[in-house]
């Protein structure tokens, strides 16, 4: 049992020095997914014990993983262009981009067409998912607690629906985007107070990788697409 702990304390070692190393020669997300697998074998390691270390550790390595380098790159140089795009908040949450614009820039209260200001930020939107083609979107409608939700319902859905409409005339394959309205039922803040409701009224987009950059992206690395 000592034994296990000890070599289990080394690799704890190995894999956060290794880790850091790699976050100086590679991209954030190529050196999150060595770590990922390093730290992945630490906690196989750990779970397997005694015998099962190796095998605990080949497993807790696969974990960690994840996705290969190709949907990474992808994801950097994606993310990196919408950073541009004046109105977006860009979040990176793995190999996933989220992007969010605040309903206020986009729409008139109770509204659901788009304000003739907001046009020019979504179509510099569009031009960058125009450019970056092997990436599906699911763009989601929010609205604060204010208001009957059945109509808050149908407002947040004409929202991301809207917002669909207009970045299919800018070049932006229709088949790439699912719509979905929330009400306030993912609110990001407090809707007790001003600040927290206008944050909660937003439009948000959802960007990951489509099937077919996942299936290069388990060629480039050997292993299985995600199903």
């Amino acid at each position: 049992m000592k034994g296990t702990l000890r070599l289990a304390a080394g690799i704890v070692v190995v894999a956060f020095v290794t880790a850091a190393c790699a976050t100086k020669t590679q991209t954030g997300t190529a050196a999150g997914a060595g770590g990922g697998a390093l730290l992945g074998g630490v906690i196989g390691a750990l779970a397997g014990g005694g015998k099962g270390a190796a095998i605990g550790a080949a497993v807790g390595a696969g974990v960690g993983a994840g996705s290969g380098a190709l949907i990474g790159r992808y994801m950097d140089k994606q993310e990196k262009a919408l950073k541009e795009v004046k109105g977006a908040k860009v979040e990176r949450q793995g190999d996933k981009l989220v992007v969010k614009f605040n309903a206020a820039i986009l729409f008139d209260t109770g509204k659901s067409d788009l304000k003739s200001a907001s046009k020019h930020d979504l179509t510099e939107f569009g031009k960058v998912l125009a450019e970056y083609k092997d990436t599906d979107l699911v763009i989601e409608g929010h609205t604060d607690n204010r208001g009957k939700k059945a109509f808050n319902q149908k407002l947040s859905l004409a929202r991301a629906q809207s917002v669909i409409s207009f970045l299919e005339s800018q070049g932006v394959a229709g088949n790439r985007m699912t719509p979905r309205g929330y009400a306030d039922d993912m609110p990001v803040a407090d809707n007790s107070t001003d600040d927290g409701r206008r944050q909660n009224r937003r439009v948000q987009i959802q960007i990951a990788a489509n099937e077919n950059l996942q299936k290069q992206d388990a060629q480039a690395s050997n292993r299985p697409a995600h199903p």
